[in-house]
């Protein structure tokens, strides 16, 4: 028998941040199922789901964390998962991706998502990007998104299209590939 948990860690970037984190899963006898990790400017943020035996108390995880924390000067937050938490999310859709490209300016994460959001549709993943070099920044915005049954790709596709000329971005708008492992 085993449970689930999530656990979300920041700190400035820096050599060992994820062995530190998935050595003491490994030593604890856990299972790291899905994670996200990234460094954002100068910090790096890990987001993953692992799952534990059941013999492992919250107290010998939170224990176990605690020199990490003190060693690397981390923040960590455990929190274990409800059945309901731990169910895979069904499929709404059609799975897409999207790319956003141009100048950086403020608004372009939340103008194409507010789109989005109104249109029904669900956002999987996002990521940013800003650019720092001679002259002006450039932004990067990548979604993998679902579309609803009801929403037309090909309208959804013009109407990114008509917001990218109003924020002057360009936008890409194409059906996901799926993925094999």
């Amino acid at each position: 028998m085993t449970r689930r948990w999530v656990v979300t860690t920041l700190g400035k970037d820096r050599p060992g941040i994820v062995a530190g984190v998935t050595k003491i899963l490994y030593r604890l006898g856990c299972n790291l199922e899905d994670s996200a990790m990234t460094r954002l400017a100068g910090e790096f943020a890990i987001m993953l789901i692992f799952s534990a035996p059941a013999k492992a108390a919250e107290a010998a995880l939170r224990k176990a964390f605690a020199p990490l924390e003190r060693g690397l000067s981390l923040t960590v937050h455990l929190k274990p998962l409800t059945k309901a938490e731990i169910a895979s999310p069904r499929k709404r859709g059609r799975a897409y991706v999207i790319s956003v490209y141009g100048a950086d300016h403020p608004g372009i994460v939340f103008r194409i998502t507010d789109s989005l959001a109104r249109a029904g549709v669900n956002i999987t993943d996002l990521h940013t990007h800003r650019t720092a070099g001679d002259g002006a920044p450039l932004y990067l915005l990548l979604l993998e998104v679902e579309t609803p049954p009801r929403v037309s790709a090909a309208r959804l596709e013009r109407r990114l299209h008509t917001l990218a000329t109003t924020l002057r971005v360009e936008v890409s708008f194409r059906p996901a590939d799926a993925a094999v492992l």
